[in-house]
């Protein structure tokens, strides 16, 4: 089962005591270890830059992570898991070691992908929205290079024993790496919905918690589903009473029933 994230925004500093900087060279899937190097040259072009600020996004407030940025390289690394923060990964243990069926993959503007459970990565402010010195959007610079990695995704999981990939990203990274069912993987997104006197409404604000608990779910079950109707049992036995768990077509919708 291979589980895709979005990053976060908030991101923890690892401390600078004993963390090593980030290593390009160690990060899992290595054919995309040029075009890494190519966005963090970007990144650190945009972040000397007289308007930096405006496109990486760097608030007026915090003026040292554009100063980070600028040194990206030299930034303590440390376990993703720990680096992301906010309320998805508020769901996750950073210690988790996943089963070696259950792979965890997050999307990012300057890495690409990121493995949750190998890659030590430094805490960094770049977005899909980013505009990178002269390569633009940072969503759209990844789109075409990430696209051969979606065959080679799809090929290991349809010769697992978990042909199956939960999509919890957001709509821009999902257009950085469209991942559709088909060709023996099922791909379901997680939706999460509210529903009140009947009625539904999806959820925008708060969608990332519910997200976060699908793939807390996931993580800690005690085996790894190998269908869809089978993620629905393992998610819903984990919520109990306290949320529903439905699957329509390739969606896995999460209903939260309120009032």
């Amino acid at each position: 089962m291979l589980i895709l994230l979005p990053p976060s925004e908030a991101k923890t500093r690892p401390a600078e005591d004993g963390a090593a900087p980030l290593e390009l060279a160690t990060l899992g899937l290595p054919q995309l270890t040029a075009a890494r190097s190519t966005v963090l040259r970007a990144a650190q072009r945009t972040a000397a830059a007289s308007d930096g600020a405006v496109k990486l996004g760097v608030p007026a407030s915090s003026p040292e992570l554009l100063d980070r940025m600028a040194r990206i390289e030299s930034e303590p690394a440390a376990s993703a898991l720990s680096v992301y923060s906010g309320v998805l990964y508020d769901q996750l243990r950073e210690d988790h070691s996943p089963a070696e069926d259950r792979r965890v993959l997050v999307q990012s503007a300057l890495f690409g992908l990121v493995d949750a459970s190998t890659d030590r990565i430094p805490a960094y402010r770049l977005s899909a929205g980013s505009t990178l010195s002269r390569l633009g959007k940072a969503g759209s610079w990844w789109a075409p290079r990430l696209k051969p990695l979606i065959a080679e995704l799809r090929s290991e999981q349809a010769e697992s024993g978990s042909p199956l990939v939960i999509d919890c990203r957001s709509g821009s990274y999902r257009s950085m790496m469209t991942m559709r069912s088909g060709e023996g993987v099922r791909v379901l997104e997680v939706s999460p919905v509210q529903e009140r006197a009947g009625v539904r409404k999806v959820i925008s604000h708060d969608a990332k918690r519910y997200r976060g608990l699908v793939t807390g779910a996931l993580l800690e079950a005690e085996r790894t589903p190998t269908s869809a109707d089978e993620v629905v049992d393992v998610v819903r036995s984990a919520f109990g009473t306290q949320l529903q768990v439905e699957l329509d077509g390739d969606r896995l919708v999460i209903v939260d029933r309120v009032g």
